[in-house]
């Protein structure tokens, strides 16, 4: 088992505010982060429930691939 395997098996030691509030952050962390703004040191705490939590961290991905693809020229 690597270090990354046991981490995501464990958690983190860092705080994880839970699903619920992950998912009031979860607009405003996506938007910054399609428009390139270096967000992780502002969001830690969301960070952390991302490494730790699957559903929201797929959830997550989606709304960023979204906004990506809203932001191609072209594309509505």
């Amino acid at each position: 088992m690597t270090n990354l395997d046991l981490r995501k098996l464990l958690g983190t030691d860092d705080a994880d505010p839970g699903c619920d509030a992950a998912g009031e952050l979860m607009d405003s962390f996506c938007e910054l982060v399609a428009h390139g703004e270096p967000v992780s040191y502002r969001y830690t705490e969301f960070v952390t429930h991302m490494a730790n939590c699957t559903a929201c961290r797929e959830d997550m991905e989606g709304l960023l691939a979204a906004l990506r693809q809203q932001a191609k020229p072209g594309t509505r």
